[in-house]
């Protein structure tokens, strides 16, 4: 009776997020100006999908994982264009640059190296491998370690792993079996918790980050992969993009309890947290940014639905510069660009 009980729940819980996401994409939203475009970046080299984005704010820098071209395109901020292409990658998909040491790590999921570059010369120095599938890179600011998500059906392997580096050493301190392929993660607090997605599951991996043991596992009901994440620390809402249905689902990050769930942009792959403006912004493959408002804790809602391109997918929020940037895809009338928006208070 429990068994059948928690399937009636789970089956309820996916229907009213299917009827909202519905509702909410045959509305358009508010007409708000919450992102404004400054600056399109050409990207004219490059073929295929991109992936993670990463930024280095000291030099202005932005680091670009083209994967079906096999490189790292960094690109100068400033002057608006690419002025290295780094190559030596077999499908580079996670991409962290790491300001303390000034270190560029990627992951490429074709031959599961994870590489740590010089910052500066952008030279080799040190490589570790993963199980094949190495995807999404977290970093925890406090212990100096970097995570590294693997496996499960990318390596051939019904389960996944997490694989945890000393970023300062490149040594592996630790590595956690996950139920699938491992994807990306979040760390609470110098005191807290790591969250990790296990995207073909639909769960949650809960991590003492000093222990580096798990505490809790959340499957959450009535989605399919729970792609990316984030974390509003002050108020205990977690976030994750969801694909299907295409979805932004707040978790409280206490007991893992579905709070709300709001209608976002179909095939996500971005989600970033402003806990400035209490904004998410989510990008996804249909070709547009959703920009999402926190009313509050338990409420939230969706004010924008911006027009990016096809198939850009992937976007990275720089608090700093309250800018959003948005990598977009080649198409047949213009090439592959970093398409750059300020948040409109």
């Amino acid at each position: 009776m429990a068994k059948r009980r928690r399937m009636i729940i789970a089956l309820a819980f996916f229907f009213s997020i299917s009827a909202a996401s519905a509702k909410a994409a045959s509305a358009a939203p508010a007409d708000k100006a919450a992102l404004k475009l400054v600056q399109t970046i050409a990207l004219p080299e490059v073929d295929g999908r991109i992936d993670h984005i990463a930024i280095d704010v000291k030099r202005q820098r932005a680091f670009l994982a083209a994967l079906a071209k096999n490189t790292i395109e960094v690109v100068d901020l400033r002057a608006g264009l690419v002025v290295h292409t780094l190559s030596g990658f077999a499908k580079p998909q996670g991409v962290l640059y790491v300001p303390k040491f000034n270190e560029l790590i990627v992951a490429s999921g074709a031959d599961g190296s994870v590489k740590t570059l010089d910052g500066t010369k952008l030279t080799l120095i040190r490589m570790a491998s993963v199980s094949l599938g190495a995807d999404a890179i977290g970093y925890d600011p406090w212990s100096k370690e970097i995570y590294v998500g693997s496996g499960g059906a990318d390596a051939n392997k019904e389960q996944g792993d997490l694989t945890i580096f000393n970023a300062a050493t490149g040594a592996q301190v630790a590595a956690v079996t996950t139920d699938a392929h491992a994807g990306g993660s979040v760390v609470e607090g110098p005191g807290g918790r790591v969250f990790v997605l296990v995207p073909e599951k639909a769960e949650v991996l809960v991590l003492n980050r000093k222990t580096r043991t798990q505490v809790a596992k959340w499957t959450i009901p009535g989605i399919q992969k729970d792609v990316a994440i984030a974390l509003d620390g002050k108020s205990g809402r977690l976030f994750l993009g969801v694909r299907t249905p295409a979805s932004i689902v707040v978790l409280d990050s206490n007991s893992g309890a579905v709070i709300a769930s709001v209608a976002t942009v179909a095939t996500l792959d971005g989600l970033s947290f402003d806990s400035t403006t209490h904004r998410i912004y989510t990008s996804g493959a249909e070709g547009f940014v959703d920009v999402t408002q926190q009313v509050d804790a338990d409420h939230y809602e969706r004010i924008a639905h911006i027009p990016t391109g096809p198939l850009a997918r992937t976007s990275v929020f720089v608090p700093e510069w309250h800018r959003l940037y948005v990598a977009v895809p080649r198409d047949q009338e213009r090439s592959a660009e970093l398409r750059v928006f300020e948040a409109v208070p």
